[in-house]
């Protein structure tokens, strides 16, 4: 996160009923998403999958994280569009193919959605 010029990108494990969701990179850009939910996202990551640099945060006086007045799962998106583009990403934890951050709770993990999208072309240890 030290490094984040921006807004930095990551893998999530333990989220969307997956064992992980993350960035889809290509020659160190983001060109898509591997998520349990709502790919079509313009965003589809997690509140704990990115890091926006503070100079962002000042240069962006209007930029707000709306609790409410966003649908469902888009608040993410609608924030980050408020200041970059999926272009602009940086991803980090090599390229997103580690997990360094889980979603953990008091309760028993829910991968339901594992079996129902196909299946990451990376082998990611959770």
């Amino acid at each position: 996160m030290r490094t984040t010029r921006k807004v930095a990108v990551w893998p999530v494990g333990l989220v969307g009923g997956r064992r992980y969701e993350r960035p889809l990179v290509e020659n160190g850009k983001v060109v898509g998403w591997y998520t349990g939910w709502r790919a079509d996202r313009p965003f589809a990551i997690d509140m704990a999958g990115f890091a926006v640099s503070l100079q962002v945060i000042l240069s962006n006086p209007k930029a707000v994280f709306r609790r409410r007045g966003s649908q469902p799962g888009m608040q993410e998106s609608d924030f980050l569009r408020q200041i970059t583009t999926v272009e602009e990403l940086e991803p980090k934890a090599n390229n997103c193919t580690q997990v360094l951050v889980w979603h953990t709770r008091t309760e028993k993990v829910n991968l339901a959605n594992e079996p129902k999208y196909h299946l990451d072309t990376v082998n990611i240890e959770v």
